[in-house]
């Protein structure tokens, strides 16, 4: 299978997570849910605690975010940069203003 998702057919819809102000679209998923990919977009400042049970890739296409993890570790990412995320870390991911990615998840990653 290839299929390609014109820029217009993104279909973001807003999700409710506490803390964040985000739209989702995952027009790809793999077969079998073995993996998603899709669009994140935080349209507004944001600050969340998230347990990933999942791997995500994603790649920062505008903005800024910031992931902090258990340890204190504070990794940011901006426009280019690429970043990968192990299935079961913990983290608090902060957005000042507004940030849009690509990402990949493995296994499809749902709404809650």
């Amino acid at each position: 299978m290839i299929r390609v998702v014109p820029a217009e057919d993104r279909a973001l819809k807003p999700i409710d997570l506490p803390g964040a102000t985000v739209q989702v679209s995952d027009p790809i998923i793999g077969k079998d849910d073995c993996l998603s990919a899709g669009f994140t977009e935080y349209v507004a400042p944001s600050r969340l605690e998230w347990t990933f049970d999942y791997n995500e890739v994603f790649y920062v296409i505008d903005g800024a975010l910031q992931v902090e993890d258990l340890e204190g570790s504070t990794h940011t990412f901006g426009p280019g940069d690429l970043g990968y995320i192990e299935k079961g870390t913990r983290a608090v991911i902060t957005i000042e203003h507004r940030a849009s990615l690509v990402h990949v998840t493995q296994p499809a990653w749902r709404e809650p």
